[in-house]
């Protein structure tokens, strides 16, 4: 397999995969559009966390984020703050 494993699907086995889909669908009350962008979020979430380490990277903030975190050793201590009771 050429490519880098990548399989290359041919234009007549692709509609034939979605004309199927989209019958399965539409039997069951759904919409192919409404399917497809579902499953295109679902990919989003599942790759979160690359697309958030790619933006960081290209925007060089994951950098200043590792410098601004404190570490275990290094936390502040927050000490609670007394809220003032008024009465109407």
């Amino acid at each position: 397999m050429k490519g880098g494993g990548i399989l290359t699907i041919l234009q007549k086995e692709l509609k034939k995969s979605k004309d199927l889909v989209e019958k399965l669908l539409k039997v069951n009350g759904n919409k192919y559009n409404d399917w497809l962008h579902q499953q295109h979020q679902q990919f989003i979430e599942e790759n979160q966390d690359l697309i958030l380490q790619a933006l960081s990277a290209f925007t060089g903030e994951e950098e200043e984020e590792e410098k601004n975190e404190p570490k275990a050793a290094e936390s502040v201590p927050v000490r609670p703050q007394s809220i003032p009771v008024t009465q109407n």
